[in-house]
């Protein structure tokens, strides 16, 4: 019932519960035996430590009651013997002294076993050969008593104390160590229980949204469902066959859907194809009349052959608008690959401005042209870029019909970011870059059309396929410039567009 993907997102909590409880478990075990072998070694080296003092101190014991022997005999190689024991269990000591108080106590043992080691070189120096007299040895075992022996005892006493220490340490771990283990025993178990119980009601939730979500689908599908409970072993299968028959139904809303979303693309297709069809027929219209009407009265005029040659110049100028007509429609439909070479800007701005300027004059409209005054070469297609001019002149002076003013000014961009660039889509220039602005002062835009300029069939004249802009846009950017148009803060419109040099 459940993909792999939702199975393991169900799952994936409790095993990372699961999972940081089991690590928990395994990081306490390790550390309370850490803990229990570290205070073993504890108790192992105080014991060993006990052991070398106890030995220390029988050493010196040994050698006081070998000093207060009733006897005149030389004893000064028993002495050195037992010296030599004493200075190894000494050494023993030293080596397994770990603790500050063992250090300090083994260090005064050491000297005063060296002071015991000088006076009794000095008392049988001074004895002339002869063996050591009771004073002398009642003397030199008061001072191994003293120095020596009272070092050793409290060294012994310090190292039970440690062992006890020690001892009871390892108890309390042995005993947390215990209850460690009787409550992970307990708590891993309850945890999990808990923790399964909380993923099973959470399921549950979910799984009862889901079957309301079903009934409110069901609804709104116009089907009608039985209730869905959770109550009841065979509850998930039924939600199953539930979900399957929305499932299926949702498929056919889905599959009616799609087949209107094609009706409805159809149907504007073929309005568009309409709206073309209309325009063209419009544009197509007002010529042929003309045409028409010069024919018929070319044959109502009996005796007189042939047309006057003005209206023949009529006949070929409405000719020449019907093939202009169709040949922005074609230009549309199958935009010609730009022939890009090395043209001067300048010339192919002049050629337009001449084609436009007798209409200029006509309307009264002013032309104001702004560019360097050397050539400016640029790797164009000089064809496509006149029509781009012509096409934007045109539309200035449509929006002209009294007179006024059209400004042309073409400007060199060489920072890192073209300003027009860099407004129209953000994109970086990596060279120079031409602008050329066409500035009317007109009424302006229509806010009507203001954010659909460049769309297709986008017009607010009465005649017109709306089709010039869109080809501008095209031609522009097929040789890596952007254009745009808006009003002008001053007033009137202007065109811009981007050329890289």
């Amino acid at each position: 019932m459940f993909s792999p993907r939702l199975g393991l997102k169900l799952l994936a909590p409790t095993v990372l519960v699961s999972l940081a409880l089991v690590a928990a478990c395994i990081f306490a075990l390790f550390y309370l035996n850490h803990l229990h072998v570290e205070a073993s070694d504890v108790l192992s080296e105080n014991e060993k430590s006990t052991r070398a003092a106890i030995h220390l101190e029988t050493s010196t014991r040994a050698l006081v009651h070998l000093l207060h022997e009733q006897t005149e005999n030389d004893l000064s190689e028993k002495i050195a013997d037992q010296l030599q024991r004493i200075q190894q269990d000494l050494n023993d000591s030293q080596v397994l002294a770990n603790w500050e108080r063992e250090k300090e106590l083994v260090k005064q043992i050491r000297q005063g076993l060296d002071e015991f080691d000088q006076s009794r070189i000095q008392m049988a120096s001074s004895s002339g050969g002869k063996p050591l007299s009771r004073i002398d040895r009642l003397r030199l075992a008061g001072m191994l008593e003293e120095k020596v022996l009272a070092p050793s005892t409290e060294l012994q006493k310090y190292n039970t104390v440690q062992i006890e220490k020690s001892d009871a340490n390892n108890r309390t771990i042995i005993t947390t160590l215990k209850w460690g283990l009787v409550i992970l025993g307990i708590g891993v178990p309850l945890s999990g229980l808990l923790l399964g119980y909380a993923v099973a009601r959470s399921l549950r939730h979910s799984i009862y949204q889901l079957s309301v979500g079903i009934q409110d689908a069901a609804g709104r599908l116009n089907r009608t469902l039985g209730s869905v409970t959770l109550e009841e072993e065979g509850d998930l299968p039924d939600l199953h066959r539930r979900v399957q028959e929305i499932v299926h139904e949702i498929e056919r809303v889905v599959n009616q859907l799609h087949q209107r979303e094609r009706e409805v693309l159809r149907a504007d297709q073929l309005a568009a194809v309409g709206h073309v069809a209309a325009g063209v027929a419009h544009e197509l219209r007002n010529p042929l009349t003309s045409i028409k009407m010069l024919v018929q009265t070319g044959l109502e005029s009996r005796g007189v052959p042939g047309l006057p040659p003005e209206d023949l110049a009529v006949i070929e100028n409405e000719v020449r608008r019907m093939e202009q007509c169709i040949q922005v429609f074609l230009d549309f439909a199958r935009p010609p690959t730009p022939e890009r070479r090395d043209a001067d800007l300048t010339e192919v701005l002049h050629r337009a401005l001449a084609l436009v300027e007798g209409r200029a004059r006509r309307q009264n409209v002013t032309l104001n042209l702004m560019m360097p005054p050397s050539p400016l070469v640029v790797r164009i297609d000089p064809e496509q870029i006149h029509q781009v001019l012509v096409n934007l002149l045109l539309n200035a002076l449509d929006a002209l019909p009294h007179g006024g003013t059209v400004s042309v000014e073409v400007r060199m961009n060489e920072a890192e970011n073209g300003s027009l660039d860099a407004a129209a889509d953000g994109r970086p220039a990596t060279n120079h870059w031409v602008e050329v602005h066409i500035r009317d002062n007109g009424s302006g835009i229509s806010p009507r059309i203001r954010q659909r300029l460049f769309e297709p069939f986008v017009s607010n004249k009465e005649t017109g396929l709306g089709l010039g802009l869109s080809i501008c846009k095209r031609l522009i950017e097929d040789h890596g410039g952007v254009i745009r148009g808006d009003n002008h803060p001053e007033g009137g419109a202007e065109f811009a567009f981007t050329l890289p040099k």
